[in-house]
């Protein structure tokens, strides 16, 4: 039944990175620093505005957060209260890292030179269709920008939701309380298990069989001496025990980093975060970026978005603010001058890249001009487009619901069998003196250790499942594209 699933949400990965096979370049879209290229309107206060929407899953937000007490709500446990989380995600919200929380997702629009623009019949009637049908794609393109952000905002948080090591402090204090050598419980457990083991030994020895007794024996010495080290000791051995789970699944998420991230910028140092960073920008640019790109720009080859000679000169510049202006220049990534743009800077940087060569110069009167590597500005550009804006934003919603449904499995997985955890450690001493009782102790004990190895190893686990399912989709998409 578990491998089933398991094997269920492993194609579904699969399946999102080979449903987005025109964006299997891995770098790029959208990858150059807001904080550089914002043209025009404000972009920050765009992003505030924007992470109001996402204060519990927002990259951003919890960045910020000194301790586990600055986070308000249900992340108050999710978050590790010594801080150090809340300085991870820092690192990986950069906008170099978290593309995905780069530039604000109302950036992510698909745009049209307006019908007036070009001398037809009805263009104005045709400005209002275009103006319905345009606002439709970006609506359902919204929901896939919203899913895709909070779906990779959920497995971050997740693979950095220490609850161990924030519980570490309370579930070790309460261990040394309830299971005090000179406790009450502790004497009652004590004594239970050495009449048991007595009775053990006796009938042991009156079969003959004495090194079974004796092995009896030295069990319940090594479970009475564990539980008093454990109590002793609880701190440091939890703490230990979940940064090694964590480390395991950084050496997979690393490795394969190394692999998938091939010409993505990822400034990363920890190997879990580098890991996860790699995934949301393939996710991000896949699902999103690329599609976005291709239904705009007629590419998602970044190579070929240079802004060209004469779509400089026809640009008009006069509607972006004097101190921006200086910055746009040719041979700057269109995609980067698109999602710097706002309002009447969008639609100049439209017209400029839409406006047609000597193959189509009889749609519209003016200068002839060279597009360079990207052409297909000419026609993706055009009132005509808005149903292929329409179309890409649809085919996005499967690999993105997909992906949530996944997402949010792996994040819902990792967070509760923490919680498990954390109960479960409670009681680890029970399980050692359980220990004392042959053979039904035993079992009982051998139970609980499984059990609570499985919770601790959920990270690991899961680490290498991300992992693998990454190499087995980036690698297959590479082979079909070249």
């Amino acid at each position: 039944m578990y491998f089933k699933t398991f094997r269920v949400r492993t194609w579904l990965m699969v399946l999102i990175l080979l449903l987005t096979l025109p964006g299997a370049a891995l770098a790029g879209i959208g990858d150059q620093p807001y904080t550089e290229w914002n043209l025009q309107g404000d972009v920050e206060t765009e992003k505030q505005m924007e992470g109001q929407l996402f204060t519990i899953i927002g990259l951003s937000a919890l960045a910020t957060a000194p301790s586990a007490a600055g986070v308000g709500g249900p992340f108050a446990l999710v978050v590790a209260g010594t801080g150090a989380t809340s300085l991870a995600i820092a690192e990986i919200a950069r906008p170099e890292n978290a593309i995905w929380e780069n530039w604000p997702m109302g950036r992510y629009v698909f745009h049209h030179v307006p019908p007036d623009k070009f001398p037809t019949p009805g263009a104005m009637a045709d400005r209002a269709v275009a103006n319905v049908v345009e606002s439709v794609a970006n609506l359902i393109f919204s929901a896939t920008k919203t899913l895709t952000r909070v779906s990779l905002n959920a497995l971050v948080l997740a693979f950095h939701s220490d609850i161990v090591a924030a519980m570490v402090g309370w579930v070790s204090e309460g261990v040394a309380a309830i299971f005090a050598p000179q406790g009450e419980l502790s004497r009652l457990l004590l004594s239970i298990g050495i009449i048991m083991l007595l009775i053990h030994a006796t009938f042991r020895m009156l079969r003959g069989q004495a090194m079974s007794a004796l092995s009896a024996l030295l069990v319940s010495v090594l479970a009475v001496g564990g539980v008093f080290f454990f109590v002793t000791n609880a701190k440091q051995i939890l703490t230990a025990t979940a940064r090694a789970t964590d480390e395991m699944a950084g050496i997979f998420l690393g490795a394969v980093g190394r692999y998938t991230a091939a010409g993505q910028n990822i400034n990363v140092s920890d190997p879990v975060d580098r890991g996860l960073v790699v995934a949301g920008q393939t996710v991000w640019q896949l699902v999103v970026a690329k599609p976005w790109a291709v239904a705009m720009f007629g590419t998602a080859d970044e190579s070929k978005l240079i802004l060209t000679q004469d779509e400089y000169n026809v640009l008009d510049k006069s509607s972006f603010p004097e101190a921006s202006r200086s910055k746009i220049q040719p041979g700057m990534r269109i995609d980067t001058l698109f999602l710097g743009s706002a309002g009447e800077g969008r639609d100049a940087v439209a017209e400029a890249l839409a406006r047609p060569n000597s193959k189509i110069m009889f749609v519209l009167k003016g200068e002839e001009i060279d597009h360079g590597g990207h052409p297909g500005t000419m026609t993706c550009l055009s009132p005509g487009s808005v149903w292929n804006h329409v179309m890409v934003a649809g085919l996005t919603l499967l690999p993105v619901i997909a992906f949530a449904f996944l997402a949010g499995t792996v994040a819902l997985s990792i967070v509760v069998c923490q919680a498990f955890l954390a109960a479960l450690l409670l009681v680890l001493p029970l399980a050692l003196y359980a220990m004392m009782i042959p053979e039904t102790g035993w079992a009982l004990a051998t139970r609980y250790f499984r059990s609570l190895l499985g919770f601790f190893m959920v990270k690991m686990v899961y680490g290498l499942y991300l992992s693998l399912v990454l190499v087995v989709g980036t690698g297959f998409v590479k082979a079909v594209m070249g």
